[in-house]
């Protein structure tokens, strides 16, 4: 199902060039309310909306997952059926209502989501919660879905290759394989989902024209049919990061070799780790352009933070000059020297146009059902996502926070090197 590629961001750091005069940003206007069974319920009530959006948000992703990749292929045979209701009958309440279906599976989240008109949604949300709740998990539809799910990581591969050091170290989770995946047995499965789907352990958000006591009636017969128990907390663990000078190949045609230096960050205040991510947003996707050779250099920055450890990198793809020892010291050294180039940026206009990017997707969310939802879904499933929530910090940041932060944090030697060079 859809996997919400982290790099996305970086087609948005076009937009710093403008200049946003913003309006306030809205204010959450969900309700929130916990049934009896534990189910926690956001909804919104949208008169005359055309359509419903059902989103159903699991905490667990690959970051609680003991066999590797078993949270995505949970996901997978939701959208098979459960209950005695199979993909047909997904179908005939989602798409051939003219709405649709979709999922996906992060680090810290999986969910689940239909988008139906709302003359629809209440069988559509009968079916959504048989499926979810009465998974099928019957082996050959168990062992089909490991073959499509070897599919999308054949197709994803020529995606993430370009970017490997990011994929393998900061984005852990995108690094499932098909023999990872060979090795989850239907036991496996039947645990996770006993363990982990239980009502206590799920935030329904629902958002269109609908009737808040029928949807609550709906969700109180909420049970896991593997009897009901309640759901251990996930401890997010740090990343497997790497320490020193780490050297791989692989065949990266048609590009050259790829270098990355990484920090892990101990010990980050909020207003130091907002910082940081300020950081990896404005340089995100940083050309460097040689007119007299006629080509241009991709430099990207990347920042996240995982349980109570933050990391930073910088990311260097060569696409012309062969690997040699030469070469990778001269990229080191222009890495090394992006920090001289962060000082120099126009902070006040960084931050505001940042500001205004932000209130802009808050604004856009309210067009319709559909985008209130997402939105609300990006605030729950990710605490990386930068959003309305992170207005407060962004606006006390000054320019002395920034430059604190670079001679604090980065004037010390990398914890990592990764270079990747070509096999071919």
């Amino acid at each position: 199902m859809r996997r919400k590629w982290f790099l996305g961001i970086l087609l948005c750091i076009t937009l710093f060039g403008m200049v946003f005069t913003a309006e306030a940003a809205p204010r959450e206007n969900f309700e929130r309310v916990v049934l009896k069974n534990g189910v926690t319920l956001k909804f919104k009530v949208i008169k005359n909306e055309p359509m419903v959006s059902i989103y159903a948000v699991f905490p667990i992703g690959s970051h609680g997952e003991k066999a590797k990749g078993i949270a995505h292929l949970l996901e997978h045979l939701v959208f098979r059926g459960g209950s005695g209701l199979t993909f047909k009958d997904i179908s005939e309440v989602t798409t051939k209502k003219g709405g649709y279906f979709n999922g996906f599976t992060s680090f810290y989240a999986t969910a689940y989501n239909y988008v139906v008109p709302k003359e629809h949604y209440e069988k559509a949300l009968e079916v959504f919660n048989g499926c979810i709740w009465g998974v099928t998990l019957a082996p050959p539809i168990v062992e089909m879905e490991k073959q499509i799910i070897g599919h999308e990581l054949n197709m994803n591969y020529s995606l993430q290759y370009r970017f490997y050091p990011l994929v393998r170290y900061f984005y852990p989770e995108r690094y499932h394989s098909k023999e990872t995946m060979a090795q989850i047995t239907v036991d496996d499965l039947r645990s996770f989902h006993k363990t982990y789907y239980q009502p206590d352990n799920v935030t329904y958000v629902i958002a269109g024209d609908i009737d808040p006591k029928k949807v609550i009636a709906q969700l109180e017969q909420v049970e896991n049919q593997s009897g009901y128990m309640k759901a251990p907390q996930v401890p997010v663990s740090r990343l497997d990061f790497p320490v020193g000078e780490i050297v791989e190949e692989r065949n990266l045609y048609p590009y050259q070799y790829q270098l990355m230096m990484g920090y892990v960050l101990e010990g980050l205040t909020e207003k130091e780790r907002m910082a940081v991510k300020l950081l990896s947003y404005m340089y995100g996707g940083d050309y460097k352009i040689d007119y007299l050779k006629n080509r241009y250099k991709v430099y990207n920055a990347i920042s996240r933070s995982v349980g109570d450890q933050d990391y930073f990198g910088l990311f260097y793809l060569e696409r012309n000059e062969p690997y040699s020892e030469d070469a990778v010291e001269r990229e080191k050294a222009n890495i090394l020297r992006y920090f001289h180039e962060f000082k120099q940026v126009d902070f006040k206009r960084a931050v505001k146009n940042f500001i205004g990017l932000i209130e802009l997707e808050a604004r856009q969310s309210q067009s319709s059902a559909v985008a209130a939802v997402e939105y609300e879904v990006q605030r729950l499933s990710d605490p990386d996502n930068l959003t309305v929530d992170s207005l407060t910090l962004l606006r006390k940041l000054t320019e002395k926070d920034l430059l604190e932060v670079i001679d604090k944090y980065f004037s010390k030697p990398p914890t990592t090197w990764v270079l990747v060079k070509t096999t071919r």
